[in-house]
């Protein structure tokens, strides 16, 4: 059987498998020895969130075919979809804007089917997601020389600029955070909704979420949307496809967004800017600035660079929330 790996996957690998006789399909397999923690449970987490999934949101998640082990190895299998790209390449490689608007018009349908069941919750669960997706995080990094000697400071530059490290200025993110969540509905959410994690069948004008992630502590549609702008608005995967420069508290890597990339931000904002009052839009940044504390012990595992240059760029993000006078 044919095997070829798709990019990404961070303890995980990801197969295109293709048999003599057989339709292709998507095999996701991972170590049942090493790294369970960020390997194993992250791989479980998503096998039970498609399998639930398949059934209450038929079409929005790729088919789930079997799931075992094999040789040292759990894996699942999934429907291949064929002709379709991830939504990151997509808007990386399409200058049409009426394109641009159709892909976003079935982005907003296919979110909605998820997004229209509401949960009521409460404002405590803040202060668990805090704990558990930053502090704890970081924590798990602490141990690493290079991430201790990297925060000890208390500042670093990014790209240039000199702003205060995310750690040093933990206890104002808190103070920001449970001033600022206040919509506390939750709902069914992807949990990991980056671009590179949307597939598009243009032809079909079809969406395909991928990889769906469990470990969300709060299931909210403003935490979703601050994933969506941590590719469209801090540009996390054109940061990850390159090395970054890193030097003492400093680190420098200098990216630009496609055309479309830029158009697709600006079409969100306005629909996100046009349904939510200032506490909302301030708790989407903050989202986004966690999205790259929860990545550290995952990106401490497989490259060290990267550890450091994104807790910069959580830092960097949330020092232009702090210096933003209309922040609630």
């Amino acid at each position: 059987m044919e095997r070829v790996r798709f990019r990404g996957g961070s303890l995980s690998g990801t197969y295109l498998c293709v048999p003599e006789d057989a339709p292709p399909f998507v095999r996701k397999e991972v170590s049942l020895e090493f790294n369970r923690e960020y390997g194993f449970q992250r791989w479980y987490s998503q096998l039970k969130r498609l399998q639930r999934y398949g059934n209450l949101f038929p079409g929005v998640f790729p088919r789930l075919l079997a799931y075992g082990m094999d040789s040292g190895l759990a894996y699942f299998d999934l429907e291949y979809i064929a002709d379709s790209v991830t939504a990151h390449e997509f808007l990386m490689t399409t200058s049409d804007t009426n394109a641009i608007d159709r892909f976003f018009r079935a982005l907003l349908d296919t979110m909605n089917q998820m997004h229209k069941v509401e949960l009521p919750s409460t404002r405590g669960p803040i202060d668990l997601y805090i704990h558990e997706e930053i502090e704890q995080r970081m924590s798990a990094c602490i141990d690493n020389d290079r991430f201790r000697a990297f925060i000890a400071p208390g500042y670093l530059y990014f790209n240039g600029e000199k702003v205060p490290g995310l750690a040093s200025v933990l206890d104002e993110y808190k103070a920001m955070a449970t001033r600022c969540y206040r919509n506390t509905t939750e709902t069914f959410t992807h949990g990991n909704l980056t671009l590179e994690n949307i597939l598009y069948q243009p032809t079909v004008n079809r969406i395909v979420f991928i990889d769906p992630y469990e470990e969300n502590i709060i299931d909210s549609v403003l935490a979703e949307y601050s994933q969506i702008y941590q590719s469209s608005n801090s540009l996390y995967e054109l940061y990850n496809a390159r090395a970054p420069e890193v030097a003492g508290q400093a680190v420098e890597l200098r990216v630009e967004p496609s055309m479309g990339l830029a158009y697709f931000d600006a079409c969100f904002t306005d629909f996100v800017q046009g349904r939510h009052d200032a506490y909302d839009l301030s708790m989407i940044k903050l989202f986004e600035i966690s999205q790259y504390a929860r990545m550290l012990p995952f990106k401490m595992e497989i490259d060290q660079d990267k550890m450091l240059f994104f807790y910069g760029l959580g830092s960097y993000l949330f020092h232009l929330l702090r210096e933003n006078a209309s922040a609630p």
